[in-house]
């Protein structure tokens, strides 16, 4: 790791002040690009590597299940729902004291995230490029298992061998982006005294906050009470409750008469499709400024067809129902969206984790409640499970459709209210442009305000 260079002092860094509350910063395009492609040299590789890996380990389950591990460790009946739950009651019970820590704590020292390093209409891209893994670790889960599991050297199990190797490396992938992550922009250890400073304004200018290491009890407060946070909430449980298709899908497959092996072969495409979509959503949301709700309802009808075809299809139609389960599948891409929606419009260095835990708290609970609904009994249909998954997308598509109006609404109150501020002494609409000057000035570097006390952030739907 390069030894960190000296980080600019605070005072170094001064605003041209425009009025109260706003701040206008100066910085040259060309190095601001510069800047920003050595955070995304950093910073990239380390975000895909502990996201794939962390992936394809949560996804062994699926693979294991039909090359014996259900046989071998007396897996029955709905031992493997729970064993598909298990891991998240764990996410669960952290998201509260992760919360309190990574506002106490400066975030990188405490979890690792990127998304302070950039501004808010770059987020859909940079969390496309980690959360697309996704597809890429479904992909190459389902081509090792197919390797590992024709082998007849190993002195162990093959589904054994395959969690050894990804749990091996999904640890070692946690401890070099422990080593490597840097605190903030004020620390990077990649970019210079000069480098630092813009990475710094440029956040400023988004009207961005830092982070700081201390806990607000106020904004932890509005967070919890902030009717946003649990659309969010919502959002994230109805993603989340019909992912169990992703650890059963092996099992509806080969419960369709395909052998072990072909198996991991039919389901490919459900990966490529994963990387697809979440390419789709990400590039929709950078090229349209009021694009992300619409990309989420619209990308929710691809699982939700899915779904409808898995539950209905005759059985007969073997190929129908391998097709049903790539679409069923598609979550990656709606993730996107709603991380980029949380990472751009929540402010305050309290009340993002606090927003954070709760999101996560819906995504931990769907998790939970998800595979309880794909029981044994039911296979290799899961009825219980398809209609399930046909109620969430419904419901998701509503709750997105909700984030859409409400937010639209508050940034024309916000507007209006703006126009009011900035008539002139006689008492006349200022021009246009003036307008347009506060929406796009900046905060105070050392800002630590939320997105409802800040009037002029303008949320991004």
């Amino acid at each position: 790791m390069a030894v960190q260079e000296k980080a600019p002092s605070e005072a170094q860094i001064q605003p041209q002040a425009v009025d109260e509350g706003s701040v206008e910063y100066l910085i040259d395009p060309e190095e601001e690009k510069r800047v920003i492609r050595k955070i995304d040299r950093a910073l990239m590789p380390l975000m895909f590597a502990i996201f794939f890996f962390q992936f394809l380990d949560k996804q062994t389950i699926n693979y294991a299940a039909i090359f014996g591990m259900q046989t071998e460790i007396h897996v029955s009946g709905n031992d493997f729902s729970w064993a598909v739950s298990l891991f998240y009651f764990g996410q669960l019970a952290s998201q509260f004291v992760s919360a309190y820590f990574i506002g106490r704590f400066r975030v990188a020292t405490v979890v690792s995230i990127s998304i302070n390093w950039y501004k808010r209409k770059e987020h859909p891209i940079r969390v496309a490029i980690w959360q697309s893994t996704n597809g890429f670790a479904q992909i190459i889960g389902a081509v090792l298992m197919y390797l590992i599991g024709h082998s007849t050297t190993m002195a162990i199990a093959s589904w054994r061998v395959m969690f050894l190797i990804c749990g091996g490396f999904t640890v070692l992938s946690g401890g070099i982006f422990f080593w490597l992550m840097p605190t903030d922009t004020m620390t990077a250890w990649f970019l210079n005294d000069r480098e630092r400073e813009i990475a710094t304004k440029r956040l400023a200018m988004d009207r961005g906050t830092r982070d700081k290491a201390q806990f607000n009890k106020e904004q932890a407060k509005e967070g919890i009470l902030d009717p946003h946070t649990w659309i969010l909430f919502c959002i994230a449980l109805f993603i989340c409750i019909p992912s169990p298709i992703l650890k059963f899908s092996s099992l509806v497959i080969s419960g369709f008469g395909f052998s072990n092996f072909n198996t991991m072969l039919v389901g490919l495409p459900s990966g490529a499709i994963q990387i697809i979509t979440s390419w789709a959503a990400a590039l929709a949301m950078h090229y349209t400024k009021k694009g992300r709700c619409i990309s989420g309802i619209a990308l929710t009808l691809i699982p939700l067809v899915g779904s409808i075809v898995l539950l209905t299809l005759p059985a007969s139609h073997k190929w129908g129902i391998v097709v049903s389960t790539w679409l069923a599948a598609q979550s990656s891409s709606l993730m996107v969206v709603s991380l980029s929606l949380m990472a751009s419009n929540v402010k305050g260095n309290t009340k993002k984790p606090t927003t954070n835990a709760i999101f996560f708290l819906g995504y931990s609970a769907g998790c939970i409640v998800g595979p309880q609904l794909w029981q044994a009994p039911d296979a290799p249909r899961y009825i219980k499970g398809c209609i399930s998954s046909i109620v969430s997308w419904v419901l998701l598509i509503i709750f997105f459709g909700m984030y859409y109006v409400l937010f639209r609404r508050e940034n024309s109150k916000r507007r209006t209210l703006l126009l009011q501020q900035t008539e002139d002494e006689t008492g006349h609409e200022a021009p246009p442009e003036k307008l347009e000057k506060e929406l796009h000035a900046g905060v105070d570097v050392n800002s630590d305000s939320t997105d409802k006390q800040d009037l002029k952030f303008m949320y991004t739907i």
